[in-house]
């Protein structure tokens, strides 16, 4: 108790606690009044902003702590409010930019309240610097594309594997990655949907390779005996990829690439809502490419063709939206003979 206080005089316990919350406060706590002034500046503030708290208190907000290109707009949004009352940050939690002493900038997390003493109103903003927040969530993008960059080049290489065992289909299945993910996106699916699809169509074949090379590579039409074989691709790429834990059903795609929705595909004979949406897109993709690609069994049909197949299958073993978005992507200019493999990491561009 101050002892040069009256004697009856009682101690304001409450004003005593307040001022002690905000001295101890981690965040900066920068009060305000209505001409956009600072009145109060506790010890967090001042380890924030580098200034001392007398350094700071009667001189403007926007001249001491904002940077000269955001000064107009806080001076605006203060007349805003005083002149209209309608609250644009008062009460909510924003990031911004702040200046410190030294008139480096940084950002912050700012929430600002608004209290009415009997003369004007007063602004108390809670500051919180949040720069190594954000140099770890920069870094943690980055290190997070990263392994995505590497995990799409380990698949594209796996990938090429599988081609070199099957000459006659080098380059069907980073096609079918394209053409799959383009018509993931028509469809607007999600990012990580649209990288699903992508990803699991570049390998959706890995299972070829337990076929015999002789069968992959024999010229001609193949025999009854060699098409069973072949078709063993799709559970074996699933045997192979399921031990694997993608962020992506991609052991799935590889497992239901070639079922139908009337339940006459394989090997599994999958039906409608059985089968994923990611493998009925990535079935389409591999019927349009593999008809339009020479074969040493069949020459290579027109893509006209190859549409009409799809279309006369809609509904029935195919699903009709993908061949319908199928279809548009193909009168709007879409070739799949002229894509650009290289560019086929286009989804590591974000993290």
């Amino acid at each position: 108790m101050d002892p040069s206080a009256p004697p009856n005089r009682k101690r304001d316990i409450s004003s005593e606690w307040f001022r002690a919350l905000v001295e101890s406060a981690l965040d900066g706590i920068v009060t305000m009044d209505d001409k956009g002034r600072i009145i109060a500046f506790n010890p967090a503030a001042e380890t924030i902003f580098g200034y001392r708290s007398q350094q700071v208190t009667g001189h403007l907000v926007s001249e001491k702590l904002i940077p000269p290109h955001l000064r107009s707009s806080h001076e605006k949004g203060l007349a805003h409010f005083l002149s209209t009352g309608r609250k644009k940050i008062i009460g909510r939690r924003l990031k911004l930019t702040a200046m410190r002493a030294d008139k480096s900038v940084f950002p912050v997390e700012l929430e600002v309240i608004s209290v009415s003493p009997q003369t004007a109103p007063v602004f108390i903003a809670y500051v919180r610097d949040i720069s190594e927040r954000e140099k770890f969530e920069t870094e943690l993008r980055q290190y997070t594309l990263t392994i995505k960059k590497t995990l799409v080049q380990t698949i594209l290489a796996i990938s090429r594997t599988v081609e070199i065992r099957d000459p006659f289909t080098a380059g069907h299945q980073r096609r079918v990655a394209h053409l799959a993910a383009t018509m993931a996106q028509a469809l607007r699916l999600s990012q990580e949907r649209i990288e699903g699809i992508f990803l699991g169509a570049l390998i959706h074949d890995i299972g070829k390779i337990a076929v015999p090379s002789e069968i992959l590579s024999r010229p001609g039409k193949l025999l009854d005996e060699d098409v069973k074989y072949l078709k063993i691709h799709c559970r074996k790429g699933y045997e192979i990829l399921k031990p694997v834990n993608f962020p992506w059903p991609v052991a799935e795609i590889a497992f239901q690439h070639h079922e139908h929705l009337d339940g006459s595909g394989y090997p599994q004979g999958l039906q409608n809502g059985e089968i994923l949406l990611e493998a009925r897109i990535v079935c389409v993709a591999d019927v349009v490419e593999s008809l339009t690609a020479h074969r040493p069994y069949r020459p290579a049909y027109k893509i006209e063709e190859a549409l009409s197949l799809i279309n006369q299958k809609a509904g029935k073993w195919y699903d009709p939206r993908v061949v319908n978005i199928c279809t548009q992507l193909f009168a709007g200019g879409y070739c799949i003979d002229t894509i650009d493999l290289d560019a086929l990491t286009w989804l590591t561009a974000t993290p």
